[in-house]
Parts: C-alpha cells; structure tokens; sequence
C-alpha cells in the first residue's frame, strides 16, 4: 500500500512539472483553446521559491524559432529583508499577456504550445545572474482580468 501510494504520488508530481527546455528557465507551455479569441490570457506561475532579501521583476519571453524573444509581460517580486537570504515561498503569480500574445498570432498559426523564457531582471532590466529561484508550474490560461 505504501509503495503504490508513493508511486502515485510522483506520478501527479510529473504529471504537474511543467517541461523544462534547454536550461533551467525556459518552458514548454500549451496554447489555451481558442486563446486567439480570448478577452484575456495570463501567464500562471504556481510553486514559485526565491531567495529572500532582493526585489526584482520576473520577466517573461516567447521564444520563436528564427525570431528575437518577444516580451510577454513581467510581475515585481518585492524582498523581504526580514527573512535575509533565506528561500521563501511566494503566491500565484499571474502576468496578463494577452496583447502581447495576440500580436503574435500570426507566426504561432496552429501551433497548441510555444516556449515561454523567465528571466529575473533588476529595475533596469538588467538580468540577475546569480539570483537563486525555482518555479514549479508555468501555464497559460484563458481568464478575466489579473
């Protein structure tokens, strides 16, 4: 019982990994259906940990082959220099990018998934290297307003 219990148990865990593609931040995300015709789409990001003291933007980028990154949106992820650099956990995240998305209609055509790059930036968008961050699920969806 135990046994069939811990398999499944890593079965929903790999079930809800998202695909990680070439280094640790990019991902391979499903296209909502009908998301052409959504009023909103968002950017999910759930199980997200980061180190604690340092605010910063996650910014995010779909990656299309023979194309620059096209910035999708980003969120601010404010420090808390109460915990130091400890990890901590934060909440869904959610990042409206639905002109963004819709702006590349056109070269998605029928695709049912594109990669999504997560890039930690400072306020200057210059990109934090050696900052320690995880996410554990990374999703588009069809939705109302953030």
């Amino acid at each position: 019982m135990g046994r069939i219990s811990w398999l499944t148990s890593v079965m929903i865990l790999a079930a809800l990994t998202v695909h990680a593609e070439e280094g640790p931040h990019r991902f391979s995300v499903d296209l909502p259906t009908g998301w052409q015709q959504a009023s909103h789409v968002r950017l999910v990001l759930e199980g997200m940990t980061v180190a604690g003291g340092l605010p910063f933007k996650l910014q995010a980028a779909a990656i299309i082959e023979g194309a620059e990154p096209v910035i999708l949106g980003s969120a601010g992820i404010v420090g808390d220099r109460s915990v130091g650099s400890a990890p901590r956990r934060l909440p869904t995240l959610l990042i409206d990018v639905t002109r963004p998305l819709g702006s590349l209609a056109d070269r998605l055509g029928t695709q049912t998934a594109m990669t999504i790059r997560l890039d930690p930036v400072d306020g200057r968008n210059a990109p934090l290297k050696e900052l320690d961050w995880s996410v554990q699920s990374v999703r588009l969806e069809r939705g109302g307003r953030n």
